[in-house]
């Protein structure tokens, strides 16, 4: 639920101060509650209750055109002349503590580890790498970059391309997550 959602649900305006807020948030639940309207009720008064708890938390941040994605924690050092340090946000992205230029030449560098480049352009910039793991399907992988203020953020999806499913594109991720770390240690060099 969005602020814009539970200010409907509480019947409140944008501009609503937190009092209002407040007071109507107590006035929709005291006649919603399944205690006072029954078992049937049950629903709207969690409704209420989200919407709530939506717009203290929307009160309690600071303003902004957008929040931003949270900083990716590096807690790794990079050695001299190794990759950037990488850390996994999700899933399906990591993050590179480099510029966008330096993360996807290291992208290409790990990529030919797991596959074989079968698209690069550099404008984009996109990625794409065909893998073939011992008793999966061929499996593209694409990768797509972002740069942000402290790092660039790769963006991974995979898809089959037999007739079969692949693997999962967080297993994918992992081999190219251990590729960028391998280079981290410069050659002959230790942890």
């Amino acid at each position: 639920m969005n602020a814009a959602q539970a200010r409907r649900v509480l019947d409140v305006r944008a501009d609503a101060a937190w009092d209002d807020i407040r007071r109507a948030y107590r006035d929709r639940i005291r006649a919603h509650h399944p205690d006072r309207a029954g078992d049937e009720s049950a629903g709207r008064a969690a409704q209420i209750i989200e919407a709530y708890r939506t717009l203290d938390q929307a009160r309690q941040t600071p303003p902004g055109p957008t929040s931003p994605p949270p900083a990716p924690v590096f807690r790794e050092t990079i050695p001299e002349g190794g990759a950037p340090a990488v850390a996994r946000l999700d899933a399906d992205t990591l993050a590179l503590a480099a510029p966008a230029d330096e993360a996807f030449r290291w992208l290409m560098e790990a990529a030919h580890d797991i596959g074989e480049i079968t698209y690069l352009d550099r404008s984009g910039p996109i990625l794409e790498v065909l893998c073939q793991f011992e008793g999966e399907p061929a499996t593209s992988l694409m990768i797509t970059t972002q740069g942000r203020a402290n790092g660039t953020e790769a963006f991974c999806t995979t898809e089959s391309i037999e007739a079969r499913e692949g693997p999962p594109t967080a297993a994918v991720v992992d081999l190219l997550e251990l590729a960028l770390r391998r280079r981290q240690i410069p050659a002959g060099g230790y942890i």
